[in-house]
C-alpha cells in the first residue's frame, strides 16, 4: 500500500471517531502515534465522537493503560535526549576540512554529476546545509545561483517560493519557471507541501572539482 493510501485510511478511521489506540490496532501498518496524530490533526470530531473517546478514558482500564503509555513515553524521550546530547559531544564543532567532506559526501549522493552543478531536496535544513557549503567552501557569489521548484498543481507558486527564498537567502527573483506536476494516476497533490527545490550553478569547472574530490574518495578505497 502507497504512503498516501495508508494516509487516506488513517484519516477516514479518525473521522469516523476512533481514538489513535484504535486507528493503530485497526492499521496494519505498525504506524506511530505521534504519526497518526501527525496525520489527523486537522480533523474535528463531533460532539458525540468526543463523548464516546471521553467515556473511553473514563474507562479505567484504558485510562491505565494510556497512563502506562505516557510513563513510558516520557521515560524514552529522556533516554532519546541523553543519547543525542552523548552524540553531539562525540562529534562536536567541524573543521573546515570535515565540513568539506560532509558537504562532498552529501552532494556525491544527492547531485548533479554531469552538464551542471545542480542539488534537488525537499528538506529545508539540508538544503540550507548545502547553500552554506557552496558558499564558503567555493566561494559562489549570489548571483551565480538559479533556483527552480518542482511542485504539485494546486499549490501557490508564489508561497513557495517566498518560502524557500528565506531559506537560501536568495530573492524570489533568482527562481526560475517552477515545473508544475499535473493532477493524474499516480500524483497527488501536497505530498511534499513545499515542493521540491533544484539549486543550480551553471560552472563546468566547479562541477569538475567536485567530480575530481568524489574520485579521490571512491579512489582510496575503505580504509584498513
Amino acid at each position: 500500500m502507497k504512503s498516501w493510501e495508508k494516509k487516506d485510511l488513517i484519516r477516514d478511521l479518525r473521522m469516523r471517531g476512533l481514538s489513535y489506540r484504535e486507528i493503530r490496532e485497526k492499521a496494519p501498518f505498525g504506524l506511530s502515534k505521534s504519526t497518526v496524530s501527525l496525520w489527523c490533526r486537522d480533523i474535528e470530531l463531533t460532539e458525540q465522537q468526543k463523548n464516546r473517546l471521553d467515556a473511553l478514558f473514563r474507562d479505567g482500564s484504558y485510562r491505565g493503560r494510556l497512563i502506562g503509555s505516557r510513563t513510558n513515553k516520557v521515560k524514552r524521550e529522556k533516554e532519546i535526549a541523553e543519547i543525542k546530547h552523548k552524540a553531539r559531544k562525540e562529534i562536536g564543532f567541524l573543521t573546515r576540512n570535515e565540513f568539506r567532506l560532509a558537504g562532498l559526501m552529501l552532494y556525491w549522493g544527492e547531485g548533479n554529476k554531469t552538464n551542471s552543478v545542480g542539488f534537488s531536496n525537499s528538506d529545508p535544513e539540508l538544503i540550507r546545509f548545502i547553500m552554506r557549503w557552496f558558499r564558503e567552501i567555493f566561494n559562489v557569489p549570489d548571483e551565480k545561483f538559479k533556483i527552480y521548484l518542482n511542485i504539485h498543481s494546486g499549490q501557490d507558486d508564489i508561497k513557495i517560493k517566498k518560502f524557500w527564498a528565506d531559506i537560501i537567502k536568495l530573492p524570489v527573483s533568482q527562481f526560475g519557471k517552477s515545473y508544475i506536476k499535473k493532477e493524474g494516476t499516480g500524483h497527488r497533490k501536497n505530498i511534499l507541501y513545499n515542493g521540491t527545490i533544484k539549486v543550480q550553478i551553471c560552472d563546468k569547472n566547479l562541477l569538475h572539482r567536485i567530480i575530481g574530490w568524489i574520485e579521490v574518495i571512491k579512489d582510496n578505497g575503505p580504509l584498513a
